[in-house]
């Protein structure tokens, strides 16, 4: 195959991976394939890879098979992705800005909950303090799974960080 071909074929599969990681909610192979810009005899093919290799979960729609992210995957991934782009003192100060912010919204709105804030919209207030309380509790419903993710990375780091260090230990 020439350069020219597998370049071609390279980029026809991360077409495929990065349409059917992002979708938000389950698609057969000829939709992730129109959207890749691939013929779907290609993207069955691939996806069906994905699948074995636990990054794509499926689903029957009819007679059809959909294909949507694994989430155990996508967690992992993400963690790993926050792991490896931040130090653990900064995912803790970060943690700790999320955390701060929480207990603000909770002390200034006499809330408990995002939805319970979101709830005060409907109160007799001002039009700019109803959009700076929208805005407060998306931030909030926002926050609320990404410290659970970054409360897992810092759980995890060091044992990842170790792993890492011994599997370069053991191939020096």
């Amino acid at each position: 195959m020439s350069e020219t071909g597998t370049t071609d074929h390279t980029a026809k599969i991360a077409r495929i991976r990065a349409v059917a990681m992002t979708v938000r909610e389950p698609k057969n192979a000829g939709e992730i394939a129109d959207a890749a810009g691939v013929a779907r005899n290609t993207a069955e093919k691939y996806l069906s890879q994905l699948v074995e290799a636990d990054k794509l979960e499926t689903v029957q729609r009819g007679r059809e098979t959909c294909y949507y992210p694994d989430p155990v995957t996508q967690l992992f991934d993400q963690i790993r992705d926050l792991i490896n782009e931040h130090q653990k003192d900064e995912l803790t100060v970060e943690l700790d800005a999320i955390r701060n912010d929480i207990d603000e919204w909770k002390k200034v709105y006499d809330v408990a909950s995002a939805d319970e804030l979101r709830a005060t919209v409907g109160d007799d207030i001002p039009a700019g303090e109803r959009r700076q309380r929208r805005h407060d509790a998306q931030d909030w419903e926002y926050f609320v799974p990404r410290a659970t993710l970054i409360k897992q990375a810092i759980q995890l780091y060091d044992t990842i960080e170790a792993t890492r260090e011994n599997r370069l230990a053991s191939t020096s």
